[in-house]
């Protein structure tokens, strides 16, 4: 069975084992029909020549989820899955196939035994008489050190606190590898209105926050031991609160405040309505019952709710659960602890509807591991909390863009922000939670985009967009697996856009708030295959157009703007009817560059291009390319150093650095009488297992320091680039003009005991000269004084081919390995 299909977003996996793993967007007009799970294996063993097993699915508000464990030597890999999504009429739209086909070849080890139980309570840490074997399986699980290995995947009932849960245990039944909490794929006759009691009470909550309400920027230090003016607080009712003999509880149908970790605080039994305000212990626990109690009855009014119900049980909250001033959702357990350090975390409803957030989208993607998906967590959470802010109409005028804007407003943290629009995405990356990549933080760099899409949105079609744009990122959120990255979800969140508001131009407003920040990466990459070497004169320009993505597209055509001065370029492209997935085409002799009298030899310019093209989404139809020209041949001066083990810092009885580790390494650059320019490049690669325990300088033989790296975020261990690019920029200001003959020393610090290295090769080099040939000229034979010069130009012609440097300027460069 074949597929019609085109654009494709292509992302790297969790490990480099596997590969990379590709988002795809069918053609809308398939006649297939999935009405099952079966149908839906059936589909992705045609489409991916490979077996699996199910792992779950999920039914959201447009479509039904299927997510797949890829088989290997017929069993399972646990932690990665093939996932197809298919909307409500059962048409296939959208999968995600993990990579990992150059794995096929492993063979389950022959001689296991299951582990025991008394080996399996040691191994993940259960007393052996608090939980129930439910069940064996062999399979495999995918780790960043050893790539595939074999595992049990040990099912298991935890009677207390009562949970199920799905361990990977290795074959020596001495640790675990992953942990997961086993939920139904989907409840068709869930119905929460059984767990309905219909009593509530009325209490004081903020709702969103003391300085939203009262919208008062004069709020500081103080705040925190004086009492707060009764317009702070919003009076609200408790919904379907759990009967007791003598009173109430704080526990529903949809949240159970618990008393889980120290300080203790039990959930006080209530007898009537509340008066409790901020110095109440008991005001964060009733704030925490009202707002996740709120927050689950929203998504309800969203559409999800019946089959497509998220979470099937109440969230069990403790709202003093830490004397630390920070919060987390627990996925494994369903419960959400909230600190008291600081400001109470529990009195900014802003942290508590972030903790939901992270559940809800651990329910919607159950392998939610790997790639950009901490940054993803940390990003939607956040704009899932400020949406429930901006719902309010104080919360649209006072300070919309801040998160926690009372919980981080005191103390020495600097809240977030859902307006980052420095913020810029790095495909060479991977992003964390709360890791700043290049100076970029990675949750903002996620929640910028949609939440200032959200507010566009709203200034052009009101509050009904509030509601749409929830629903849009929730369900762009289904269907996806481990190692999901942020350009493949911009591009999922875009087509849902397309798909679930066809009339609406919210597709148009997510496309330009994804390119302000870089997560719609170009399809298509534009490099010229020969050399300029005219200083002067008319040159034909060869190029070479390579589709990246891997989906063919389609009705390919360019054009030349906005070049620089001095710079023609002539001729028309034949439009190119289509260029399959990885596929290069060759461009020749359809355009023609013409210099004028004012460029140097071993100028640099640049050529804006126009790329157009079509693709199953509609809005990824164009691309803005800059094509870089440098007239002239450069002639390259090298030098190579040797490398070798770097030597590791060391630690002291308490584990802080006793002593760094400093490794020196030197090259000798033996041409004479050159000077540093700006083309001065630098090779490296090192194996390490943490880049961010080194700094790496580099030494002029002037003893002049030019920093390189200076221990940053680096997801990987091999670090093999040419600098400086889009990974590593370099200031090479203080070494300009200075000589390059000479000894350079690089010198690699490291700062912390515990990894070793080896750096296995590191070189300079540089362009000393360009030479730049004139045009040649062919006298034209004397006129006869009448004649007229012909529009051709006559006989004058110009003449050159050569081959060499070229190179192209993407949204964040080309990295060179």
């Amino acid at each position: 069975m074949k597929h019609h299909f085109k654009l494709a977003a292509v992302a790297l996996l969790v490990s480099g084992v596997c590969g990379a793993s590709e988002l795809h967007f069918l053609d809308p007009l398939s006649p297939t029909q999935i009405e099952n799970a079966e149908q839906a294996n059936d589909y992705l063993g045609d489409e991916f020549s490979r077996e699996h097993l199910l792992a779950y699915e999920r039914r959201g508000v447009f479509g039904h989820y299927y997510s797949f464990y890829p088989l290997i030597d017929g069993l399972p890999v646990f932690s990665v899955v093939d996932a197809l999504a298919v909307n409500r009429a059962g048409m296939p739209f959208r999968y995600y196939q993990a990579s990992v086909t150059s794995l096929l070849s492993l063979t389950w080890p022959e001689s296991e035994v299951e582990p025991e139980s008394s080996v399996i309570a040691q191994a993940i840490g259960i007393q052996a008489d608090n939980f129930d074997i439910q069940g064996l399986a062999k399979g495999w699980w995918l780790t960043e050190a050893s790539g595939i290995e074999p595992v049990w995947q040990v099912k298991v009932k935890q009677y207390k606190p009562e949970a199920t849960f799905s361990f990977y245990v290795d074959l020596d039944h001495k640790q675990f590898l992953g942990k997961e909490r086993t939920v139904e794929a989907y409840l068709p006759d869930f119905t929460p209105g059984d767990l309905l009691t219909g009593k509530s009470l009325k209490a004081l909550v903020f709702s969103p926050d003391p300085k939203t309400k009262l919208m008062d920027e004069s709020l500081e230090q103080q705040a925190l031991t004086e009492t707060l003016p009764d317009a702070a607080y919003s009076r609200v009712e408790l919904q379907d609160l759990q009967a007791v003999e003598a009173g109430f509880m704080l526990s529903g149908p949809y949240v159970k405040v618990v008393d889980l970790a120290e300080p203790v605080n039990p959930s006080p039994l209530l007898t009537g309505d509340i008066e409790w305000r901020r110095h109440d212990d008991e005001f964060v626990q009733v704030m925490a019952y009202y707002h996740l109690d709120k927050a689950q009855r929203h998504l309800q009014s969203l559409g999800y709710e019946g089959t497509s119900q998220i979470f099937y049980s109440p969230i069990e909250v403790d709202a003093r659960g830490g004397t630390n001033d920070q919060s987390a959702f627990s996925f494994l357990e369903n419960r959400i602890l909230l600190g008291v350090g600081g400001v109470p975390d529990g009195e900014d409803a802003d942290v508590i509807w972030h903790e939901f957030g992270h559940g809800l989208l651990h329910f919607i993607n159950n392998s939610d591991k790997g790639g950009d998906s901490g940054a993803i967590g940390e990003g939607f959470s956040d704009f899932y909390a400020g949406v429930h802010s901006f719902r309010d109409p104080q919360g649209q005028i006072f300070e919309p863009n801040v998160m926690f804007n009372w919980d981080a407003r005191f103390g020495n943290r600097k809240p977030r922000t859902l307006d980052d629009q420095s913020a810029k995405y790095n495909p060479n990356y991977n992003y964390p939670a709360h890791q700043w990549v290049k100076d970029t933080l990675g949750d903002q760099l996620w929640s910028t985009p949609l939440f200032q899409g959200m507010r566009r949105a709203f200034e052009s079609h009101g509050d009904e967009a509030i509601d749409d744009f929830e629903r849009i990122v929730i369900e762009a959120m289904y269907g996806m697996g481990a190692g999901v990255r942020m350009d493949q979800l911009a591009l999922s969140t875009l087509d849902m856009a397309a798909r679930m508001h066809p009339a609406k131009d919210y597709a148009a407003i997510l496309q330009q708030q994804f390119d302000k920040h870089g997560l719609i990466l170009d399809p298509i990459e534009l490099v010229i295959s020969s050399v300029v070497k005219q200083q002067t004169g008319s040159v034909p320009l060869n190029l070479s157009l390579q589709n990246l993505a891997v989906a063919k597209l389609e009705d390919i055509s360019f054009s030349f703007s906005d070049l620089p001065e001095g710079v023609e370029v002539s001729g028309d492209m034949t439009p190119m009817t289509e260029l399959l997935a990885g596929d290069t085409r060759a461009i020749d002799g359809q355009f023609t560059l013409a210099l004028g009298n004012n460029l140097t030899c071993g100028q640099k310019i640049t050529l804006p291009v126009d790329v157009h093209y079509t693709s199953d989404i509609a809005a990824i139809n164009h691309s803005r390319l800059a094509l870089g020209v440098t007239i002239g041949e450069g002639a390259h001066q090298t030098a190579t150093g040797t490398g070798g083990d770097l030597l590791d810092a060391t630690a002291n009885d308490v584990g802080l650095t006793k002593e760094m580790g400093v490794n020196n390494f030197y090259l000798d650059f033996s041409q004479p009488d050159l000077k540093v320019n700006q083309d001065l490049t630098l090779s490296l690669h090192i194996e390490h297992a943490q880049l961010d325990q080194l700094s790496i300088k580099l030494i002029s033989p002037s003893g002049l320091q030019v920093d390189i790296w200076d221990r940053g975020y680096y997801p990987h261990t091999n670090f093999d680039y040419t600098l400086p690019n889009s990974v590593a920029d370099i200031d090479w200001s203080a070494v300009i003009g200075e000589s390059l003959t000479g000894e350079w020393q690089l010198q690699i610090i490291d700062h912390d005991a515990g990894n070793k290295g080896k750096l296995l090769s590191w070189g300079l080099s540089q362009v000393s000269e360009y030479t730049c040939s004139q045009p040649d000229v062919n006298p034209q034979p004397d006129k006869k004084p009448d004649e007229k010069t012909k529009d051709s130009g006559g006989s004058l012609g110009w003449t050159l081919w050569m081959l060499c440097f070229a190179f192209i300027t993407r949204q964040y460069g080309k990295m060179e390995k």
